[in-house]
């Protein structure tokens, strides 16, 4: 029974194991369903509410039908409010999942997880608000998790609203194969809005630890002055593979990139915020064939000296190679447009990089090598530079020989 405050995890529970067994639909009713956490210890108990097996678990819409963490946990354990585990062919839609009346919860505590090996996903029309009580008391308001053996494989997020998550709006742990997550906005995270982050890489022997991950049509804000919004992040050698971010605007943060092969940036919006020392782009450590194609990269004077797109060795891993076309970069603040250390190959093509603050001795592009790998000699095809800067491009370091420049008008 809804809206009565009382705890309805068992029946829901009931439900969801008949529908799974019979029909292989559950409908809720408009109004606030209560759950709470299971009262024993253990792995089993933590998530209040799973589904195993097909199932399609429809509300009456987003802020119709909320499904509502309840109370307290079990000497401040880990909490999920839903979980879906071994499970093939599960929708999810027409929903509010909302933890903000919990309490005495513990680090891992989500929303919604998916624990490989699950497959055929669909999590759409969906609201979430997951916000921070007390120091770590949440976690995620949607989190992947899989394993180098039982992985959560073709899952669909669309047309969801993250309002509120203590931590990050999707995060993804580690095991995961094939992601579309479009036409989703958060408003409000107080880490990052889309996270990568991968733990237990080296059980994965070099192989990538996240792979094929489309992101598009997204709204991505923090709701805050500095840090990450987005992290496209491997594991050390295992790496995240074939990643794809387009047509979206990030409102506040960097977009960061590390250990991670052939990822694609396009038809982006970025914009460094006040007081934020990082660069709107930062690739770092095993970055192999990073595009970043037709975007607005925007670093006003607010944000302080500092690059609108930074490339670099870290830990002695290198980066690759890097293409840079169609894009259009803003920049208020000294300091390089692009900055590289370490970076074997870097182009740029039909690009503007256009400085708007006041004379500096800064070029627009540096480009900087070492011992272990010089820099090859970087190449500017079809590109403008503007404003008051000492040139066009900066070498230092070890590398292979001047840079190429090809139609580049500039200083």
């Amino acid at each position: 029974m809804p809206n009565d405050g009382l705890d309805d995890r068992v029946q829901l529970q009931a439900a969801i194991d008949a529908a799974q067994a019979g029909t292989g639909c559950l409908e809720l009713g408009p109004g606030t369903f209560h759950a709470t956490r299971k009262p024993t210890a253990g792995v089993a108990s933590i998530p209040s509410l799973r589904i195993s097996s097909s199932l399609v678990f429809r509300g009456a819409g987003q802020g119709v039908t909320t499904l509502a963490m309840l109370g307290p946990s079990v000497n401040t354990a880990d909490w999920w409010l839903l979980d879906v585990a071994g499970a093939t062919d599960v929708t999810i839609t027409g929903l509010t999942l909302d933890g903000s009346q919990r309490t005495n919860t513990g680090e891992q505590t989500h929303l919604l997880q998916l624990i490989g090996p699950t497959q055929h996903v669909v999590v759409e029309h969906v609201t979430f608000n997951l916000p921070a009580i007390g120091p770590s008391t949440g976690g995620d308001c949607i989190r992947l998790l899989g394993t180098a053996t039982d992985w959560v494989r073709d899952t669909t997020i669309r047309d969801t609203l993250g309002v509120d998550c203590d931590r990050s709006f999707v995060g993804l742990q580690r095991g995961v194969d094939g992601l579309v997550i479009e036409r989703s906005e958060s408003v409000k995270v107080g880490d990052q809005a889309i996270d990568f982050e991968p733990t237990g890489g080296e059980a994965f022997n070099c192989q990538p630890v996240i792979k094929n991950v489309l992101m598009r049509a997204l709204t991505l804000r923090r709701a805050t002055t500095q840090g990450l919004a987005v992290t496209i992040h491997g594991a050390g050698c295992a790496v995240a593979q074939n990643v794809t971010l387009t047509d979206s605007i990030v409102e506040d943060g960097t977009l960061s990139i590390l250990d991670a092969a052939d990822v694609t940036l396009s038809r982006l919006h970025l914009r460094s915020l006040p007081g934020d020392s990082e660069a709107a782009v930062v690739a770092r450590k095993r970055v192999v064939n990073l595009r970043i194609l037709d975007s607005v990269i925007d670093r006003p004077a607010e944000a302080g000296p500092g690059a609108s797109i930074r490339v670099g060795n870290q830990s002695g891993a290198y980066p690759q190679d890097v293409l840079v076309s169609g894009v259009r970069v803003e920049q208020a603040t000294p300091g390089p447009l692009v900055a590289t250390g370490g970076l074997k190959r870097l182009v740029i093509v039909n690009t503007q990089l256009v400085y708007t603050g006041p004379p500096v001795n800064n070029f627009a592009v540096l480009v900087c090598g070492d011992a272990t790998q010089p820099a090859e000699q970087p190449v500017l095809i079809d590109t403008t530079i503007q404003g008051a800067l000492a040139g066009a491009v900066q070498m230092c370091g070890q590398f292979t020989g001047p840079p190429v420049l090809v139609r580049v008008t500039g200083p």
